[in-house]
């Protein structure tokens, strides 16, 4: 009988396994589609200029690109100094990343150039090779002091950052980071490595970048008091340097100081006070940081304040553009697997920053093929001296919000950035560093706020905790390289020690007449109810994977989004192309038609929408009327035709849709889509997904907030989401973690099964009696496709 049972619930799919010739036949072969795809997948600027119109795309590209170039001037002058670098180094990356980004990448709203976490673990690795010369090279010391002090009276010291030789091979450093990081995301995107971000979960990233945050802003310390302290290299080098601070406290300069605290304040004040504030109503924003560094430049020339007050100012930039060089490998085996760790940190940012911006303006990424981008920007930028470049978040935020149509925007950030660095450069020889260090400085804000994550960890989960607060203390107190090896290692370790403490419980009583339905398939389907099962726990290293699952077997409602937004701008383009009415004082103001054949007795279906002036009355007529007089495609006027009142404006019925045109054929240009016709089946028998969660026994902060925003994108398409067979673990978690403010306890979570079944079937009646559409968007806001990911504090 167990078994019979057993082949009754459980059905077994027998895979055919296709000869190896046959299934060479299949998979190659070459066809000009197939040789079209090839390139556009390695050259996706090829598709961008197949697809763009320049009458819609080319202003928008114009004043996004311009808007981003003004963004990097400053922000490239001071991670320069960040880098621990030449400054004109920061100017080199903020110019060819971009360029080489605009060929190879694919999101029009990703901003390559310098980025504040990675230039200082650059500037990590930069100081420890750099000591390594210091040891091996005194020498060179001892001979510039020697000129210095038999060319000028007074004695004199000169410092290593004066030794050109010094700075060549700190330049060569990190192009030999960039160069070699760029290798390694290359290697990952050809053999579709990817999937290894997976495992960083939220918490250890949000411990990463704070304790990044500390070790940033202890670098500027020095510049913002105007005094000299040694760069240390390894593990506790952030106490020597407070300790070197303090130490030296009674030489700051009062001017240095006077200078960074009205830069901060003003910085911080327009960029919370204004930008923030009215970031909704401001089609650009203020661009206060190369306004601070402009006048702060002008007062420090008239008032000689390097000459008069013993002001650091930046010196010299030259005004070329390097040629290309190869640098010299020497000592790579080092570094190497700091380079390893670079990479993982560029990619993982910039794809994460990539998918939000993605999700809110509904169009897919390949994670293989972005790699390759990111690889490919850093492995050739590296000969033309310039150091790792990744995403800069604000940069790709206002990208995303004034709307950038294609990744040529950058084409003319890179030619503004060109000008800057050939016409203007010599012109910021009298930029205080302190503005620069300020910059930087209140850049970090969100980093910083980012600490407080650090309770709702320990609400949410205590493993979760863990990892935070080690991550957190080791890269403050020991070393940024230590300490992301050390977040990684507790990651991983708690996975193990989570999957050895499984909660285990006696039960009191048995219901023999529960029966559930588990097929060994990934879904069980009920008319428009699916049910999905998944038989892991849900955290940081499969939450994705859960998501990819989940969309796969039912609805993907980004897919949809996408289609549903495609749909209206066909619609809205065949509003302009087709008649319109106007008849003298008729209240209709506009009537607009979508005709479709549908091959039966050449019968011409049509959908009108329709516009009621409510100012003029006519007797008669009004919203109940079913009859009015319509032009056809050929202009004649046709009699009696039946139309009804048309869904919102800004919303496209989605009961509708089927009825437009070539449902086959849908090439939205840049992002195409890919079978609709089966995308708008698979949404038409879906109404209710029910998530089984009888398997689940753990879930961690990565876990909640993914189930949360899965929640609200089924909620946009009308799709109710259940949860059924809750644990006391996973409910406790999702109560700390606040996701019961989206997710109804009432109504949306189920003990079992049969219950959520039960549910669902009755929402779908109540659906039936009421059939009224709703008016809902079809579109992210920017805290939604945030996901509150730990990028958008970067």
């Amino acid at each position: 009988m167990a078994s019979l049972e057993f082949n009754h619930r459980y059905v077994e799919i027998q895979e055919q396994h296709n000869p190896l010739l046959r299934r060479l036949r299949r998979n190659v072969y070459c066809s000009s589609r197939r040789v079209w795809k090839f390139f556009v997948y390695h050259l996706p600027i090829l598709k961008f200029f197949k697809y763009y119109k320049p009458k819609e795309y080319l202003f928008t590209d114009i004043l996004t690109g311009i808007t981003i170039g003004i963004m990097h001037i400053p922000q490239a002058l001071a991670f320069g100094m960040l880098t621990s670098v030449k400054v004109e180094n920061g100017l080199y990356t903020s110019l060819w990343p971009i360029l080489f980004y605009v060929i190879f990448g694919t999101s029009p709203h990703i901003s390559m150039g310098t980025s504040a976490v990675i230039c200082m673990v650059t500037a990590g690795v930069v100081d420890i090779q750099a000591d390594v010369f210091k040891s091996e090279n005194q020498h060179l010391l001892n001979f510039y002091l020697e000129n210095a002090n038999s060319t000028l009276q007074n004695a004199t010291t000169v410092e290593w950052t004066d030794i050109p030789e010094f700075m060549d091979f700190k330049e060569n450093v990190a192009m030999n980071i960039s160069l070699f990081s760029g290798l390694i995301l290359i290697l990952m995107g050809m053999f579709r490595l990817g999937f290894i971000t997976f495992y960083f979960s939220e918490s250890f990233f949000s411990g990463f970048t704070s304790g990044a945050a500390v070790h940033i802003a202890t670098s500027q310390m020095p510049a913002l008091l105007g005094i000299e302290v040694k760069r240390y290299s390894g593990p506790f080098k952030i106490i020597y340097t407070y300790r070197d601070i303090f130490l030296t406290i009674t030489r700051v300069t009062v001017a240095t100081i006077l200078i960074s605290v009205i830069c901060i304040v003003v910085l911080f004040a327009v960029k919370e006070l204004i930008n923030e504030r009215f970031k909704h109503k401001l089609k650009v924003p203020v661009p206060i940081e190369l306004i601070v560094v402009i006048i702060v430049t002008v007062v420090s020339y008239i008032s000689k304040l390097d000459e008069s007050f013993g002001v650091a100012v930046v010196g010299t930039i030259p005004n070329n553009i390097p040629a290309p060089v190869l640098p010299d490998v020497t000592g790579i085996h080092h570094y190497l697997g700091d380079c390893f760790v670079v990479a993982i940190l560029i990619f993982s940012n910039t794809i994460a920053m990539a998918k939000i911006c993605a999700k809110k303006h509904n169009y897919e990424l390949n994670d293989n093929q972005e790699i390759f981008a990111y690889g490919l920007c850093n492995f050739a930028s590296s000969f033309f001296k310039c150091f790792p470049s990744a995403v800069a978040p604000p940069r790709s935020m206002i990208l995303s919000s004034m709307n950038a149509k294609t990744t040529l925007s950058g084409l003319f950030s890179a030619i503004l950035m060109l000008l800057v660095i050939v016409a203007i450069s010599e012109l910021f020889y009298s930029l205080p560093r302190a503005a620069l260090a300020s910059i930087i400085f209140v850049a970090l804000k969100g980093l910083f706020v980012q600490m407080l994550d650090g309770r709702r960890f320990w609400k949410i989960n205590k493993y979760d905790f863990i990892i935070w607060l080690s991550t957190i203390a080791s890269v403050i107190f020991i070393d940024i390289d230590f300490g992301l090896g050390i977040g990684l290692a507790i990651s991983l370790l708690t996975v193990v020690f989570q999957s050895q403490r499984a909660l285990a419980k006696r039960l009191i009583k048995y219901n023999p007449n529960f029966k559930t339905v588990r097929s060994i398939q990934k879904l069980y389907s009920l008319r428009p109810v699916k049910i999905f099962v998944y038989k892991a726990n849900i955290f940081f290293a499969n939450a994705e994977i859960f998501r990819e699952k989940l969309y796969s077997s039912t609805v993907n409602p980004r897919k949809f989004m996408k289609l549903l937004n495609k749909k209206r701008e066909i619609e809205a383009s065949r509003d302009e192309s087709k008649s319109v009415i106007q008849n003298g004082d008729n209240p209709v103001k506009k009537i607009s038609t979508i005709s479709t054949d549908i091959g039966m007795s050449n019968t011409l279906s049509v959908f009108t929408s329709l516009s009621i002036d409510d100012s003029l009355s006519t007797p008669g007529f009004g919203p109940d009327s079913n009859q009015i007089d319509v032009m056809d495609g050929n202009g004649m006027r046709r009699n009696s035709t039946y139309v009804c009142l048309p869904p919102p404006s800004h919303a496209l019925s989605l009961g509708s849709i089927d009825t437009l045109q070539s449902l086959d054929t849908i090439d939205s240009g840049f992002n195409e889509i890919s079978h609709p016709k089966q995308l708008l089946s698979e949404y038409k028998r879906t109404r209710v997904i029910i998530l089984d969660m009888a398997c689940v026994n753990y879930i961690d902060a990565s876990g909640s907030n993914l189930l949360v925003h899965i929640y609200k994108e089924y909620s946009k398409l009308g799709i109710r989401l259940i949860f059924a067979g809750i644990s006391e673990n996973v409910h406790r978690t999702l109560n700390h973690s606040g996701a019961f403010d989206t997710i109804s306890k009432d109504d949306d979570l189920f003990l079992d099964l049969t219950d959520a079944i039960a549910s669902a079937d009755e929402y779908l009646l109540q659906s039936e009696t009421n059939s009224s559409p709703q008016s809902q968007s079809v579109s992210f806001t920017d805290e939604e496709a945030a996901e509150e990911s730990y990028v958008v504090h970067l």
